[in-house]
């Protein structure tokens, strides 16, 4: 495998290392990061669609954006345009492909069900490949950018992302490997019901955890009712760890990442939800007690996450 690497560019040799006793000395290898390029697309932005150029440390060589018409909808068409364009861009030493996606994604990276995309049953890493002949990866946006954090950010190998949007969603792994679930779709925790009285979902269930903490919720309170704002972030942080509590102490984690945009999922939201996390799951065995920090990565976040989640495809399957 390590011939077949430095082949390929992923590697290079340095030289001789030292010699410690008889033979001769081995060699020291170390990742060309600059041999490689990498394609990334992000899907799981309202109105625009980002593509990237990127080297095999996850950094942005070129970028471009589509902006969508339709807000989320997104035709497949208009993906494989853009993936080309990018591709074109990479020239020639273009190792791989990878898109996040909201929704559901399956191990073969079939698009089981995108409801901001409006996609069903659509088998973009076979479409991808067909169409480009390279190695490609599709991947959930949350795990995408708990990838990211994990990597290139401040995460442990066990952590809980949440990820606060148009929906909200999840994210969990645990000692580095993803929690996927029996249907692709563990993390899925926005339609779950915190309060039977609450207001009316769009998915026709009254009380769910999106209705008081995605983004397009808190900002519409926020916009009726400005004088309230630290109240309504504190009390989105309060159901927030409420929610998270159960999960933390199921599975022993001691690590939640926020991802949102700053002016909702800030340090108001996110020390009620510390608070409330910790008062809720405090033991005599918990050593220490459970870190709830914000995901400092930026809009690209996920582009970064996808393009780590590409080389472990192109390395798994060597």
């Amino acid at each position: 495998m390590t011939g077949e690497m430095i082949d390929d560019g992923l590697l290079r040799e340095l030289g001789s290392g030292p010699r410690d006793g008889r033979g001769k000395p081995g060699i020291l290898l170390a990742i060309d990061t600059n041999a490689l390029r990498l394609v990334c697309v992000d899907l799981s932005r309202p109105y625009v669609m980002t593509g990237a150029v990127m080297d095999l440390r996850a950094r942005i060589v070129e970028r471009r954006e589509r902006v969508l018409d339709d807000g989320d909808r997104v035709d497949l068409d208009d993906v494989l345009s853009l993936v080309g364009q990018m591709v074109q861009l990479a020239g020639p030493g273009l190792a791989g492909i990878g898109v996040a996606v909201p929704g559901v994604i399956s191990g073969s990276g079939t698009v089981i069900s995108s409801a901001h995309l409006g996609w069903s049953n659509v088998e973009l890493r076979d479409l991808l490949e067909e169409e480009f002949s390279l190695p490609s990866c599709v991947n959930n946006d949350a795990n995408a950018t708990l990838l990211a954090d994990r990597f290139l950010g401040h995460g442990s190998s066990s952590c809980l992302l949440v990820q606060i949007a148009r929906g909200v969603g999840a994210s969990v792994l645990l000692n580095d490997e993803f929690v996927a679930g029996d249907d692709h779709a563990a993390g899925e925790i926005g339609h779950v019901v915190i309060d039977s009285d609450g207001p009316i979902c769009a998915c026709g269930k009254r009380g769910c955890l999106e209705t008081y903490v995605s983004a397009v919720a808190l900002r519409d309170r926020i916009r009726k009712d400005p004088h309230r704002r630290t109240e309504t972030l504190t009390e989105a942080g309060t159901r927030l760890g409420n929610a998270l509590a159960m999960p933390t102490s199921l599975l022993n984690l001691r690590d939640i990442v926020v991802y949102g945009p700053p002016d909702v999922a800030g340090e108001t939201l996110l020390d009620a939800c510390r608070e409330t996390v910790n008062a809720l799951s405090r033991n005599d065995y918990q050593s220490g007690g459970i870190r709830v920090r914000r995901c400092e990565l930026g809009d690209d976040a996920a582009l970064r996450g996808q393009a780590i989640s590409v080389l472990h495809e192109i390395v798994g399957r060597r």
